[in-house]
């Protein structure tokens, strides 16, 4: 297994791309819990019927929106522990380490680009 290449400068700017990223998540999830609240039905221009069913597609968007905000929250949280250790930084799957670049673009990552590749066409397979 190679040992990631990260200066403390580098592992430094990712914790705060990583912390940043963090606070806009938790912000967005707020978000999408409010408009999960039960809202008024507005006697406007749609009918009760249709304006019943425009808040519970929202409510499904949001829920969604929540979940994948939730599962992306598990990501950085696990890269914040790991930001002081050799082990962030290598990919999860061949341990090689993974290019300060696609840190930068995406500091939660756990895949190279490789591997990351790999596992995108087995879905798309499947």
């Amino acid at each position: 297994m190679k040992t990631a290449a990260l200066t403390p400068a580098q592992r430094d700017e990712l914790k705060v791309l990583l912390q940043a990223r963090r606070q806009e998540l938790n912000a967005q999830m707020a978000q999408n819990r409010e408009n999960l609240a039960p809202a008024e039905i507005n006697a406007g221009s749609v009918s009760q019927d249709e304006n019943a069913r425009l808040k519970n597609q929202t409510r499904e968007v949001d829920q969604a929106l929540t979940a994948l905000d939730a599962a992306d929250l598990a990501r950085i949280d696990r890269a914040l522990e790991l930001i002081d250790t050799d082990d962030y930084g290598l990919c999860d799957a061949c341990g090689c380490a993974i290019p300060f670049e696609r840190l930068k673009i995406e500091p939660m990552t756990q895949h190279c680009v490789a591997c990351k590749s790999a596992w995108e066409q087995k879905q798309a397979a499947r």
